[in-house]
């Protein structure tokens, strides 16, 4: 009876924060557009833009991860590869709808046991709130939820929602920031964990960006944070390359990162 309840509690969080988005997202006008002469990806680093893609343009983001970790003090050490997909689509101007699947693979040295499979996937929607344009502010808001149509290692009990704000900002010609302010749900409990990231994006040249970036996590008073840092190489104006790096030390646990990946875009008429 307490999963039932807790599944109902989460549904209807879920339910509740798709429609504010979408009539919050209705109740504003198309004055500006949100088709950009190049590329905007997540890619590189964890944060996310306030924008869409723009109006009938499809934008693919993918990338691969290998993560490890140790914990101190203890012979105890683990790996893992995780392929990330994120599929975008403008059906409005300011709004688009999205979805990530992840294929992860998992090793640790306490036992000779592997596992793996289809560790995420995720569907939900995004609104530009406001299009602050030069250094004023820009806003948006993303609410999406995990499924539990996944491998039975990764499976939540329930759906996991989250609501996030979207804060970008140019500061001053060579530098933007970007920070995320997220309330998510793990789909084991009623718990909220609350997630923050604050990224700063730089030139290096003409086509090649950076960034240096701090992410975390508050969960039952519990803080864990890391830092994150990459380059980013735009082919041309539809097509982005990216690597990146992390490391993370919380609770005697440290772990580390490396990534690369692609984004492209379609426009259609």
């Amino acid at each position: 009876m307490m999963q039932t309840n807790t599944k109902i509690r989460v549904s209807t969080q879920l339910k509740l924060a798709l429609l504010i988005t979408l009539l919050v997202g209705l109740s504003f006008d198309e004055a500006y557009s949100q088709y950009n002469p190049t590329i905007r990806s997540a890619r590189p680093g964890q944060s996310v833009g306030p924008f869409t893609t723009g109006k009938n343009v499809f934008q693919v983001q993918t990338g691969g991860t290998y993560n490890g970790y140790s914990v101190d003090n203890a012979d105890v050490t683990g790996t893992n590869y995780t392929y990330l997909a994120s599929l975008r689509y403008g059906i409005l101007e300011k709004l688009e709808i999205r979805s990530a699947f992840a294929l992860r693979h998992d090793k640790t040295n306490v036992s000779d046991v592997t596992y793996g499979g289809l560790g995420m996937w995720n569907a939900g929607v995004r609104y530009n709130l406001l299009d602050g344009h030069g250094e004023k502010p820009s806003l948006g808001i993303q609410a999406d939820a995990r499924f539990t149509a996944v491998d039975e290692d990764y499976k939540a009990a329930n759906l996991a929602p989250r609501i996030m704000l979207i804060h970008g900002q140019r500061l001053t010609d060579k530098l933007g920031l970007t920070t995320n302010w997220a309330v998510a749900w793990t789909g084991n409990n009623t718990d909220p964990a609350f997630n923050y990231t604050v990224n700063l994006s730089f030139p290096l040249a003409e086509k090649v960006g950076s960034f240096i970036e701090n992410y975390g996590t508050v969960f039952n008073g519990d803080f864990d944070n890391r830092w994150d840092t990459g380059l980013s190489y735009l082919v041309n104006n539809d097509f982005l390359l990216d690597m990146s790096v992390g490391y993370g030390k919380n609770d005697g646990v440290s772990d580390w990162f490396v990534d690369a990946g692609v984004s492209w875009r379609i426009k259609f008429k």
